[in-house]
């Protein structure tokens, strides 16, 4: 349990991993930059033209007839 040669070659083993994944998400983060510029470059150079859809505005309406009969209908299912 308390053996030395276990616990350092643990240790090693744990650095060399983590140094291994934070190298990946630092790899990572600079391939994201850079694909993000070249996206941003690409759209300056051949814009996509994108149709707005308008949709009609809803009223707000305060009808409590339709609230009452969703609760008598809630009502009526729970009695069942």
């Amino acid at each position: 349990m308390l053996n030395p040669e276990v616990w350092v070659t643990g240790g090693t083993t744990m650095a060399v991993g983590m140094g291994i994944v934070f190298s990946f998400l630092v790899v990572m983060v600079f391939a994201m930059l850079i694909m993000s510029n070249v996206v941003a470059w690409l759209n300056k150079v051949c814009p996509v033209v994108v149709a707005e859809v308008k949709q009609a505005k809803k009223a707000a309406t305060n009808d409590d007839s339709t609230i009452a009969l969703v609760i008598a209908a809630a009502m009526n299912a729970l009695k069942k």
